[in-house]
């Protein structure tokens, strides 16, 4: 089976490349001239996103956010381009539900089908199946990614109808970022107290409250003074935008089914400076 693959980032390349172990046909694309050349003899190497789709049973997209996967799919030398009718798109994507559910409605009126398929890691490394998947859409649709995302998943979720899987990942998020918030606040909270940073981590790793993510940033920030590793610094501030982007899709979807987003908004105020420790 030919599966196209849009996106070769932090995310999407070790997907692409897992993809490619077991066996696809695969052609990439990314607009960024070193991540696609990294896949020299891995995979053919596409032109553009419509080239990658061009032929393609499945082809999935894993881009920063809306915009560009809307730009993906839609946009000069997008997917929409070449890709069959029949063929179905994959959005790994974290993005708002309407977008999905907006994509979904214009492929079809060109006999195209779109599932909504989010990815979350579950483990640090990425030389095997590394993700949790989450399904939504049409069972039929549904099955049809199955094979393909099983290559890189270490566990599958068929949630429900188009955007459901969506609405799962951005909840899944939104528990992360509140924490990371959260996590960081009581490190300063117990570090100006005098508590060690060991123990801290002792008692929240004894009671669950340490989560592999927190524990990783907390580490870091131990490691690193402010300003001392400049790649370090540019990974939480890029790290902060995805953040904040993925707290806002939780609030726009929190006051969609009535709820109140005020403790979601106190966090996503407080993401940028937790991240950057103060400096941006």
């Amino acid at each position: 089976m030919k599966v196209g693959f849009i996106g070769l980032g932090d995310m999407g390349g070790p997907l692409a490349r897992l993809i490619a172990r077991a066996g696809f046909e695969l052609s990439v694309f990314d607009p960024r001239a070193e991540a696609l050349e990294k896949f020299r003899g891995v995979a053919s190497l596409a032109a553009s996103a419509a080239e990658a789709a061009e032929g393609a049973a499945i082809v999935g997209v894993c881009v920063r956010d809306d915009g560009q996967v809307e730009q993906a799919v839609f946009g000069a030398g997008g997917i929409a381009e070449k890709v069959a009718s029949g063929a179905l798109v994959l959005v790994h994507s974290t993005v708002r539900i309407d977008t999905v559910r907006t994509l979904a409605e214009r492929l079809a009126e060109r006999g195209v089908l779109l599932v909504d398929a989010p990815v979350s890691r579950t483990r640090p490394t990425d030389d095997a199946p590394f993700v949790f998947s989450m399904l939504g859409g049409d069972p039929a649709q549904r099955a049809r990614a199955l094979e393909l995302v099983r290559a890189f998943s270490t566990g599958v979720a068929e949630v429900g109808p188009l955007g459901s899987a969506m609405a799962l990942k951005i909840a899944n998020n939104l528990v992360s970022w509140v924490h990371i918030v959260t996590g960081a606040l009581a490190a300063n909270l117990a570090k100006s107290h005098g508590v060690p940073h060991a123990e801290l981590e002792a008692v929240m790793r004894a009671n669950g409250n340490l989560t592999p993510t927190v524990a990783g940033l907390l580490s870091g920030f131990e490691r690193d003074a402010p300003g001392a590793n400049a790649d370090y610094e540019a990974f939480l501030a890029s790290q902060a935008g995805i953040g904040e982007k993925d707290v806002a899709l939780a609030i726009e979807a929190a006051e969609a089914a009535g709820l109140d987003p005020a403790l979601l908004r106190a966090a996503r105020s407080q993401i940028r400076s937790t991240m950057t420790r103060g400096r941006s």
